[in-house]
């Protein structure tokens, strides 16, 4: 008999594969078909990948998406076509490089909130269409700038002249990329990300998750001890207790149902759990009470 497979798996994304790739390997190693992801990262990027299983695809939308963490290092003086080092070399500067204070100094302008183009090769859509399968058609297209938030942008200097070291942390739809790759235009020198590591996303870290390697399986076992259910994972939404015992069928067949106790907001999306503290959904309070919007199956049986 295998268990069903809900829920959320950290995994510690290696340098190469694709978001994509190390989702088919979780479809492997798990048997199960719905296998998402929350949050793509760039091939040559690593660090926390967030895989979401079974019946949690459906409240990926509901988990906290921010702020986000990420460490690297970037080099001055160079452009490329994909603000990072993995894309063909645009521009050099020729002549020496801002120095420490200077970029300092730049960097501290690029903490707040702040106007960004995506990248020209992401996984940004316009029209429907991703940018990176723009251009592998050979069509240039430029994305429109998207409000952004940064909340820390620290940087040191490392041993190698105009090579540095990062950490940062921003909103959803950040682009480090493009992060680095406007300090280098404000520092009239150019700047390319040279490595990109993940470590947060909201509430989970890259320090619990699972390592996987450049191109072996994912663990199955090991993947079963570090599966987070979905009555455990973190949502950005404010839960409510569904009143009565009759409560979660009501629920589950699409009716309205009674929140239990005082102190649950007037209006709003809810996460919603039975007196016995599993989640069956997601709801809307409205009037008093709780009208399902995403209303959860019970899982099925254990099958062969």
């Amino acid at each position: 008999m295998t268990p069903c497979w809900d829920g959320l798996l950290l995994l510690d994304k290696p340098p190469g594969p694709t978001s994509h790739d190390i989702v088919d390997r979780v479809r492997r190693a798990t048997h199960t078909r719905r296998v998402g992801h929350a949050g793509t990262l760039d091939p040559p990027a690593t660090g926390l990948l967030v895989a979401v299983l079974g019946r949690a695809t459906r409240l990926v939308r509901f988990l906290p998406d921010a702020p986000k963490g990420y460490s690297g290092t970037f080099r001055l003086g160079v452009t490329t076509a994909t603000d990072d080092l993995t894309g063909a070399t645009l521009t050099r500067h020729d002549g020496p490089l801002p120095a420490h204070e200077q970029v300092v100094s730049a960097a501290a302008r690029f903490v707040g909130s702040l106007l960004q183009t995506p990248p020209s090769i992401s996984a940004r859509s316009v029209g429907g269409k991703r940018l990176y399968r723009l251009a592998r058609r050979g069509r240039a297209v430029t994305a429109p700038a998207v409000r952004v938030q940064v909340e820390r942008l620290e940087i040191e200097p490392l041993a190698e002249p105009g090579l540095y070291a990062f950490s940062a942390e921003v909103s959803a739809g950040t682009y480090v990329r493009s992060l680095v790759r406007d300090l280098g235009w404000a520092l009239e020198c150019g700047a390319a990300v040279d490595t990109l590591r993940r470590t947060r996303i909201g509430p989970l870290g890259v320090e619990d998750a699972l390592l996987v390697s450049p191109d072996g399986p994912i663990d199955r076992e090991e993947a079963r001890r570090r599966l987070v259910p979905i009555d455990g994972m973190p949502f950005a939404l404010p839960g409510v207790v569904a009143r009565h015992e009759d409560a979660e069928a009501l629920f589950l067949a699409g009716r309205p149902v009674e929140p239990e106790g005082e102190g649950f907001p007037a209006s709003g999306l809810v996460v919603v759990r039975s007196g016995a503290g599993r989640v069956i959904g997601v709801g809307e309070v409205l009037g008093g009470l709780v009208r399902p919007r995403v209303a959860l199956a019970l899982p099925p049986a254990d099958r062969l």
